[in-house]
């Protein structure tokens, strides 16, 4: 753990979150590069699917904005859009 005080301070703050020996090798793989995540974990295109298929079973749509972590304005959105 030593060793982490000569980091930069995001890798710090990730190994704290994954562990040192993941931070080395996300280092290792991604070195060099900017990655940026995304506040959604989900691809938007293929949660609306899964949204219309538990929709379409009966699922409420206060159910899966709950479920989903949506306002029930926002499903009732994905729900009317045209299927792509």
């Amino acid at each position: 753990m030593d060793e982490m005080q000569n980091w930069h301070e995001q890798y710090r703050e990730l190994a704290r979150v994954i562990g040192p020996g993941a931070t080395k090798k996300l280092c290792a793989y991604f070195g060099g590069s900017q990655i940026s995540f995304p506040k959604r974990l989900w691809d938007q295109q293929k949660e609306a699917v899964v949204i219309r298929e538990e929709y379409q079973r009966g699922m409420s749509v206060v159910a899966l904005a709950r479920k989903h972590n949506y306002a029930s304005r926002s499903i009732r959105r994905i729900l009317a859009r045209p299927q792509a």
